[in-house]
């Protein structure tokens, strides 16, 4: 016997909840990255509610995954943006817009990613860099909001800049290279958290604390 109850249609506010729960359970590494690009079409194509719920079944929301956006609205941002120097040179910086997810390729040049007054929300940002015989400088002083950082060195760099008062999570894997968190503790705790992640080979990433008056700091 067939099931009276019509299908209710999602929203984009809902598959959009869904996507950023994926986009957390890959910061929090839950899911692989590969898992999570999967998950997160599957969240975009999806047309009813009860096809939205199987792509989260198995994540359970963390408290952190679970806390509103303080003192920003929702600021209207597409899926994914990207910035690719190849040899050459790419700079983000003053007031931009980042995707939810922001991919940054250097390939023999520099990549320089300012988000001091990027326009973010609640959601956060999830930075992959890509780094191969070239490097990239990524400023989240003053961001204000959860960063997770998924980097890739061959034979490259990445070097993340946070302010005195953000928790930092080194979790990443070095080969012949390595990941270096030169930030230390936080000055008080409670503050957003920048997750750095990833993999280095014959390169490196690192993490380091510079206060946010120093604006001309790279």
């Amino acid at each position: 016997m067939s099931d009276p109850t019509p299908a209710v249609r999602a929203s984009d506010v809902e598959r959009e909840q869904v996507a950023d729960l994926v986009r957390r359970a890959v910061g929090d590494g839950r899911l692989t990255m590969v898992e999570g690009d999967e998950r997160q079409r599957a969240a975009y194509a999806a047309t009813f509610r009860h096809e939205l719920a199987p792509i989260t079944a198995d994540l359970e929301p963390t408290r952190e995954a679970a806390r509103p956006a303080v003192g920003k609205e929702l600021v209207q941002r597409p899926d994914s943006t990207g910035s690719i120097a190849v040899m050459s040179g790419a700079d983000r910086a003053g007031t931009w817009t980042p995707g939810l997810t922001h991919r940054a390729v250097s390939v023999m040049g520099g990549t320089n990613l300012d988000l001091r007054h990027a326009q973010l929300d609640g959601r956060g940002v999830t930075l992959q860099i890509v780094s191969i015989m070239g490097g990239a400088n990524v400023d989240l002083r003053g961001v204000g909001q959860d960063v997770t950082v998924q980097a890739f060195a061959l034979m490259g760099g990445c070097e993340v800049v946070v302010d005195p008062d953000t928790v930092v999570e080194v979790t990443g894997v070095g080969f012949m290279g390595g990941f270096a968190d030169q930030a230390g503790a936080p000055a008080r705790p409670g503050g957003p958290r920048v997750r750095v992640t990833g993999f280095a080979m014959m390169g490196g990433v690192s993490v380091s604390r510079r206060p946010l008056a120093v604006e001309g700091a790279q």
